[in-house]
């Protein structure tokens, strides 16, 4: 009995240690308090869908095209989306819309992240288009387009191509161009639309 008592006379701060560690674990909420809680709009993003952006009513020039990136993620990343369907946008909520204006025979370009899972997933695109003229009016669009995804992981920044594409779109005004990818658990449309006059005013 008196080897136990000075064994643990000599060694109460394990006993302590021991009690201190049990009491952390078992009774203290280290939850943080509401007022500091993570944001998930805090990496960038809107916090709810975005309007699509509108084409300019006032776009007078016959020699000016616009064109507009479509960015959409889906609700089920098992839905059935095609390129040539528009059917289920609406269960697709839109994460950017980046609109510009480009002037016949020279380059316009959209550059843009869309952060995703509180910025741990980046969607990079990356669009150089021209538009050009053709015999009889017609408009063409020489273009290539580059979407990339980056994701934030305990080894590094791991980045891999998604959409490669280029080359030259005609009636584009009339029907568009889309492409339908998915980055692990998620899938995306990216909807290419144009509009131009359609002659001097």
């Amino acid at each position: 009995m008196t080897v136990v008592r000075d064994f643990l006379a000599r060694h109460a701060y394990i006993a302590l240690a021991g009690g201190a560690l049990l009491v952390l674990t078992r009774t203290v909420d280290f939850a943080p308090p509401p007022l500091v809680r993570a944001d998930p709009s805090a990496h960038g993003g809107s916090a709810g869908p975005v309007p699509v952006q509108e084409f300019s009513p006032d776009l007078h020039h016959p020699q000016v095209m616009q064109l507009r990136l479509v960015l959409r993620r889906y609700d089920d990343p098992a839905l059935p989306v095609t390129a040539d369907d528009h059917a289920l946008d609406d269960r697709g909520d839109v994460l950017s819309s980046p609109l510009v204006t480009a002037v016949v025979g020279t380059e316009a370009a959209v550059d843009q992240n869309v952060k995703l899972e509180g910025g741990d997933l980046q969607l990079r695109l990356a669009l150089r288009a021209t538009p050009r003229l053709s015999t009889g009016g017609a408009t063409t669009l020489e273009h290539t387009l580059e979407v990339h995804s980056q994701r934030d992981g305990w080894i590094g920044r791991r980045e891999r191509p998604v959409v490669i594409a280029g080359g030259v779109l005609g009636e584009l005004t009339s029907r568009g161009q889309r492409w339908v990818f998915a980055v692990d658990d998620h899938l995306f449309s990216l909807d290419l639309e144009a509009v131009r006059p359609p002659g001097p005013v």
